[in-house]
């Protein structure tokens, strides 16, 4: 029975060169997201019923963030070159 050849450890396992630019705006694309999400969580949870506009407003920047950053972390980080 053959034996498995040595191990030669992780240090010599080739790494692909990542492009940083893509998965960075992935990564900025993602923040923006979650941060529009617990803004809008928080006008609609946080708000009293006298404060329809301020609920209104928060919601309102609150899709904007969230609509930015599905923009940005739409694509596939791999393929912008």
């Amino acid at each position: 029975m053959p034996s498995a050849p040595p191990s030669k450890g992780l240090a010599t396992v080739r790494r692909k060169n990542g492009n940083r630019t893509g998965w960075t705006l992935h990564f900025v694309g993602r923040g923006l997201q979650l941060f529009g999400l617990i803004l809008v969580t928080r006008a609609v949870f946080m708000s009293s019923g006298s404060q329809l506009r301020a609920m209104v407003a928060l919601t309102g920047v609150g899709a904007v963030f969230f609509v930015v950053g599905r923009l940005l972390a739409r694509n596939d980080p791999e393929a912008r070159r």
